[in-house]
């Protein structure tokens, strides 16, 4: 059985029992109480585990039925298993499959701690290697120091720009190459970089503004601390002192990203300037995630000999992530000797 659309069981829908059981892994509790085991997970941690496991459910509903008086952690076997990722396959990307096999796996070793969990480890670890990413991102990729620059010719060009339908449109064009800057040259994730406030996260310490952010507030709780290019100093200033207060209006907040209507600027409308500034730009549209792409493999072209600091760049624990995720060098590379291939065919 192979599903062609994707399904994941609301909770209000889940059996009693597999209620009960992700209310305790997530509870939170008083000291004497005490937390459960996934209490301490990120929002969007519980929000995929949770849904991961409303797919799970789902395909058990669909395949054998539901029966709310069975322990949720007995349904999980080798047997079940390979059949509901076979029946994944075609139907969503190899990397998305892992993706659920490893959520789901998350929360069955704290619900049963006591359990045999290696056969599922094992095939976690194969889809991993395996698993491919769902779309070729080295033909968006463009070298970070272009990206930059952009940013700069963005602001450097915001002054007197003039829109019968948008008063600020200059305030957002400064606004929006500020942020492309930045990212180029602190490609923070996204729920980061829109999260910035002033005073918080983004400080001058000896005239040098820096980034910083506690280590339960970053996806792989790694604390962040980086000091943000001089070059951008007087331009966040001017950013501070003029764009950003004529944006707020009569608004009053610390958030550094501002909207035209006097608010923070949500994850989803950073996502969309970002996105609509490269394609104007280079053709083809860079998401904000796609900036750490860029970032890693600029360092792995210009500057292979250091590699490593890609990995510091990005935040990451180990070196085999970013290239892992983030490194199309090779591809690239690969790229460029078929297209010289073919010039010498011509």
């Amino acid at each position: 059985m192979v599903f062609t659309r994707r399904h994941s069981l609301p909770f209000n829908e889940w059996p009693l029992s597999d209620q009960a059981m992700w209310q305790a892994v997530i509870a939170e509790g008083e000291i004497l109480d005490g937390c459960g085991p996934g209490a301490g997970w990120a929002p969007t941690t519980k929000d995929n585990t949770r849904k991961a496991y409303g797919y799970w459910l789902y395909w058990l509903s669909v395949t054998e039925g539901l029966d709310g008086t069975v322990n949720p952690m007995d349904r999980i076997t080798p047997e079940r298993i390979a059949a509901y990722v076979k029946s994944l396959e075609g139907a969503v990307a190899s990397s998305t499959i892992f993706t659920y096999t490893l959520d789901l796996l998350r929360l069955a070793k704290p619900v049963a701690p006591d359990q045999d969990w290696i056969w599922f480890t094992d095939i976690k670890n194969r889809l991993w290697a395996r698993a491919k990413p769902a779309k070729d991102k080295s033909r968006r990729i463009r070298p970070s120091i272009e990206l930059f620059e952009l940013g700069l010719d963005l602001m450097n060009s915001a002054k007197g720009i003039k829109c019968r339908y948008n008063p600020h449109a200059a305030e957002q064009q400064f606004r929006d190459g500020l942020m492309i800057a930045l990212l180029a040259a602190r490609p923070l994730r996204l729920k980061n970089f829109a999260a910035i406030e002033i005073g918080l996260h983004l400080i001058k310490v000896d005239g040098v503004y820096w980034l910083r952010f506690d280590a339960e507030d970053v996806k792989n709780h790694k604390h962040i601390e980086v000091p943000v290019p001089e070059i951008l100093t007087p331009l966040i200033e001017q950013y501070c002192a003029i764009h950003r207060l004529k944006l707020l209006g009569t608004s009053t907040s610390n958030c550094f990203w501002i909207s035209r209507l006097g608010r923070q600027l949500s994850q989803s409308t950073i996502h969309y300037h970002i996105k609509n500034r490269t394609q104007k730009a280079f053709g083809v549209s860079l998401s904000p995630h796609l900036f750490r792409d860029c970032a890693a493999t600029s360092v792995a072209i210009e500057d292979p000999h250091h590699v490593r600091i890609a990995m510091n760049i990005l935040g990451h624990h180990s070196l085999a992530t970013t290239q892992r995720y983030y490194d199309q060098s090779q591809m690239l590379a690969a790229q460029r000797t078929y297209q010289s291939a073919l010039g010498n065919l011509r």
